[in-house]
Formats: structure tokens, sequence, C-alpha cells
């Protein structure tokens, strides 16, 4: 062999092993690649990492998820994103219930948009899961929520819409009760009937609102229910109508429907931030189990100025120098954000 080719050769394997490694990410999704699933393959591509995507939706639909989690462990990707708090559990299981038979233990598993980690025992702690699971917090606890609130308008009476076929309306039901007595008011909840295809029925809704305005709710809040969430207007238009002011935990019902107010984490911003993680794992081999279940650290204040119009419930002036103005031909800007 010349010299020349043996020289060219040599060059060629030194360049392939210089070149970055290439991951393979599984997204297991409840509803779409929405903003945080985005967020998450975005903030990939501006670290200019090399990663090729699989993308399993449930449509909303629980059933499909074993599927996905048998998938994954047939394919044993680099590392797999549970979205939701059904999807993860269903995917990794509780963390004193592991069932290796079925749920995914020896792959690095990060979880997203989960409302509440500890409630549903995916994590025994938020210092770490201390198996192969990492994840990060997207929800302000509820008592935060509820003094920000507080500091927009007065409420005696709460109201809320139980979804039995979602792990986060439970979830968010356990905290508002928990919280009930601290913050003086009362939670009047109604519950959306389950179908036979596993998931309430938008029909259900208006008669279910039209009860909590009966009993006299003066704030109704929308928990991160993905059901809730595809139906965000007929809620929110609903509540609005019987001048019932909307709080919601998540923007889009704010920012994309009749919802007054919220105090939250966008989630572009869930996504870029859970990704920062995975490439702690990836690109670091941090174990999974020992990394800290976070909560970013920056919020928005979210106020639908269109709303707070129709419904003569104007902002206290101090809330308009922290808050993001959002809501139509009323929008003006906020902060130097542009509104929605």
């Amino acid at each position: 062999m010349s010299r020349w080719l043996l020289a060219l050769l040599l060059h060629a394997a030194a360049a392939a092993s210089a070149e970055p490694p290439s991951y393979h990410v599984m997204m297991l999704l409840y509803r779409g690649c929405e903003e945080a699933c985005r967020g998450f393959q975005d903030h990939f591509g501006r670290q200019q990492v090399r990663a090729r995507f699989t993308l399993r939706d449930a449509d909303q639909d629980a059933r499909r998820i074993p599927g996905f989690v048998a998938e994954a462990r047939r394919l044993r990707p680099d590392l797999v994103v549970a979205w939701g708090t059904t999807v993860a559990l269903e995917t990794v299981g509780q963390w004193d219930a592991v069932d290796r038979s079925r749920h995914i233990a020896d792959i690095p598993v990060v979880f997203m948009a989960v409302s509440d980690p500890l409630q549903s025992r995916l994590v025994p702690t938020l210092a770490g899961s201390g198996r192969n699971l990492a994840g990060t917090l997207y929800l302000l606890p509820v008592a935060e929520q509820l003094r920000a609130a507080r500091a927009y308008l007065d409420f005696r009476r709460i109201g809320f819409l139980y979804n039995p076929a979602e792990a986060n309306s439970l979830n968010s039901l356990q905290d508002l009760r928990a919280q009930a007595s601290h913050f003086g008011f009362s939670l009047v909840v109604e519950t959306l009937p389950i179908g036979a295809n596993g998931q309430p029925s938008a029909g259900d809704i208006p008669g279910r609102i039209a009860a909590l305005a009966a009993a006299g709710v003066d704030l109704l809040y929308f928990s991160p229910d993905s059901f809730l969430n595809s139906q965000r207007r007929l809620v929110t238009g609903e509540a609005l109508a019987r001048q019932m002011p909307v709080f919601a935990a998540a923007e889009a019902p704010v920012t994309q429907a009749d919802a007054l107010l919220g105090v939250l984490n966008r989630y572009d911003q869930i996504g870029r931030f859970t990704a920062r993680l995975a490439l702690r794992i990836l690109r670091e081999g941090a174990p999974p189990g020992e990394l800290p279940i976070e909560l970013p650290r920056q919020f928005s204040y979210l106020i639908n100025l269109r709303v707070a119009h129709r419904l003569g419930r104007y902002p206290p002036l101090p809330l308009l120098d922290i808050a993001e103005i959002v809501g139509g031909p009323a929008c003006t800007r906020t902060k130097g954000k542009a509104c929605d």
C-alpha cells in the first residue's frame, strides 16, 4: 500500500473518530408534539447535538402507551422521554412498584410535564429517583398559585372539573383540598363522566360549568389536564358566559382561550430545561437517579386583558409591573414582550 493511500486512510479514520456521537431519543407523548416536545428538540438543535428522534403519540388514549413502552424496550434507544404523568407511570412505574417485565428499568428515562412526581410516586424524593429516571418540575406549588391568584382577586369558592381518566386531575384536586383551610376557601367539585372509550365527553362540560356557577363558585381552577386543555375554548367560554373567572395552571387556557390569568412555566421553556437535563445524561454520563428534580427559576404571570374587560375585573396596578399581558385587540406590550 502506498504511503499517500495509507496516510489518507489514517486521516479518514481520525476524522471519523473525532465526529460527535449521534443519539437515538424516543419520545413517548400523550397529546402530540406540543410546545414542550418542540422545545426539547430545539435545544438539541441549538446545541448542535446529533440526534434521531422517534415520536410515539398516545393521542390521549392511555391504552396505547403499553405498546409504545414495549417498542422502546425492544429498540433500546439511548434515552426515553416520557411526557406527562400518565405516560411516565406507564413507562417506569411507581418507584416502589416497578414491574421489570413491562416497565423500562435499564434505559435512561427523563420525564417532563408531570404535575407532581412525589404524589404520583414516580420518585421517593426530589433529591433524586435512585433509579434509571430523571425529570423536571413544571408546576408552581399550588400554594404559590393560590397566592398569586389572590393578589389579583379575592375568592371564597373555587370550582374544579375533575377528570377521573387523568392522574394530573386527581393530583391537582388533592393539592387544592390540602390548601382549602389555609386559604379559607371551600372547594366545589364537578366530576366528568367517563365514556366507553375511557375519556370524558365534551358534551358534558357545559352542564358541569353551569352547576359550578349555580353553586356560587367565584373562581374556576383549570387544572393541567390534557382532555380539558383540548377543550379549553369550551371550558373557559362557558365560564366566561357565566361571569366566572378562570385561573389556569398552564398557559394555553390563558393565551389561546378565555382564562383570566395563570401563573406558570411556559411549555417551551420546560422542554428546553428538560433537554439540558437529558444532555447531562447523554454527554456527561450523569446517573439519572442521582440528578435532582428541579423547577425552572423563571415563571410567567399571564393576564388576559380582553377577558378582564369582559368580566369587568381589571388587574391591580402593582401586578402590571410583573405581568405579561395577552388577549387580542385590547392587548398591549408589557415588560417588553409582545402579545400572543
